[in-house]
């Protein structure tokens, strides 16, 4: 089977611009929402920086500075590789589009085909379902309206939701919009009008989503665990979109879209988009063509379409790489919004494995999976879009820093 690939790469004038970093131990998403220390070979480096002599510590930290460069460096060559590799002998892809932001500007690597049959190759402006990183683009619009004071993000839920609707909470503690962002609010992962079904959300209206969450029975503390929850997600969506008194998809491209110029992002699909649309491959059927996922109001749960040379524009603005209108918006997200607390809004937290301070976000349908992933210190990020529902955030990863392994 012949794959076409295609390189690209657009070159910005002008010095980047690096927002203050922050660095946090390691964060993993689990049910206690719980952080790993720092670890001890690390802190046994620095004691021994101490120790040594002026001289020979300027030339140690020389060498290691030479050598984290060349662990983090990878060649457009090797990126190709991979995706050759994951497409043609793994047999874990169908196709992959990578774009990438870096010194060099930005830039597009793909291999593999948008339709098996029309053998019809992905590059950077093929369109594909994003999942759940549509949230990351309704954090941004939740703090867009919140700096506006449209909302105040400890507000209650109930605040913007029908009254009839009747919002769970434990122990007097009120779900807030900030407990949704966050994923505190003791809700469930998923719900879903078909639950097992191929398309899930399909005939999911909010009017199933409010009886739900009236008749829900929370089990534990509400702000008390991270627990990832696409439901929150869409929540979340509707709360915003009812305070705006739009839908979702006008939302996002009010908010957040349009002002960075993206024009081939949303739920609703023009008839060009439509034409760019990757078809979706399960790989629970080796590779047979797996139904789209249809929102019905639902769509914070996981249901913009986007393509890597749009992302693009989306990842330089919050690696703050470019100057645009929501700079400020998107930097207050990778910050704590508590103190004493490291979790953030939307991204959870960092990822300091291998020296390396990551905010990175997945998402997966039935048939596509995407990942976007930056690091401000390193001055690197990533944004992987896939028409196979297998996970691609490994290699995410590895181009941010090649000491992250590949998933074997």
């Amino acid at each position: 089977m012949r794959h076409v690939h295609a390189i690209k790469q657009h070159r910005r004038r002008g010095k980047f611009a690096f927002a203050q970093f922050y660095q946090f131990a390691d964060f993993t998403k689990s049910e206690s929402g719980s952080l790993n220390p720092e670890s001890e070979s690390t802190t046994n480096m620095k004691k021994t920086y101490r120790l040594l002599p002026a001289k020979l510590l300027m030339a140690t930290l020389a060498l290691g500075a030479i050598q984290a460069h060349a662990a983090t460096s990878m060649s457009d060559a090797d990126i190709l590789n991979i995706l050759k590799q994951r497409v043609d002998t793994d047999k874990k892809g169908v196709g992959l589009v990578v774009g990438i932001v870096d010194e060099k500007g930005s830039r597009v690597i793909s291999y593999g085909y948008a339709n098996l049959a029309e053998r019809r190759p992905v590059d950077g402006d093929t369109l594909f379902e994003i999942g759940s990183v549509t949230s990351a683009f309704t954090g941004v619009a939740m703090m867009d309206m919140a700096e506006k004071n449209e909302i105040r993000l400890k507000d209650p839920l109930a605040t913007y939701l029908p009254a009839s609707v009747k919002v769970p909470y434990y122990d007097d503690r009120k779900i807030t919009l900030a407990d949704l962002s966050s994923h505190r609010s003791g809700l469930p992962a998923a719900v879903s009008a078909n639950s097992g079904s191929d398309n899930p959300y399909a005939g999911f209206t909010a009017n199933k989503a409010y009886e739900f969450l009236s008749g829900y029975d929370m089990k534990y503390d509400v702000g008390t665990r991270f627990v990832y929850s696409s439901f929150g997600n869409g929540l979340l969506g509707l709360a915003l979109s009812q305070r705006a008194s739009t839908d979702y998809d006008t939302l996002i491209k009010n908010r957040v879209t349009t002002p960075l110029g993206m024009t081939a992002t949303g739920v609703n699909l023009n008839a060009d988009m439509q034409k760019r649309m990757a078809t979706g491959y399960s790989s629970k059927t080796q590779f047979a063509t797996a139904p789209a996922w249809n929102f019905t109001s639902f769509e914070g749960a996981g249901g913009l379409h986007s393509s890597a040379n749009d992302m693009l524009k989306f990842l330089a603005a919050n690696m703050e790489q470019t100057k645009t209108p929501l700079n400020g918006t998107m930097h207050k997200l990778q910050v704590p919004f508590e103190t004493g607390n490291r979790l953030l809004f939307v991204w959870g937290g960092y990822n300091n494995k291998f020296d390396s301070s990551i905010l990175g976000l997945e998402g997966k349908t039935g048939g596509y999976s995407s990942y976007i992933v930056f690091d401000k210190k390193a001055g690197k990020g990533v944004v992987i879009l896939s028409n196979a529902d297998v996970s691609v955030a490994d290699i995410g990863n590895k181009i941010i820093n090649s000491e992250f392994p590949l998933a074997q």
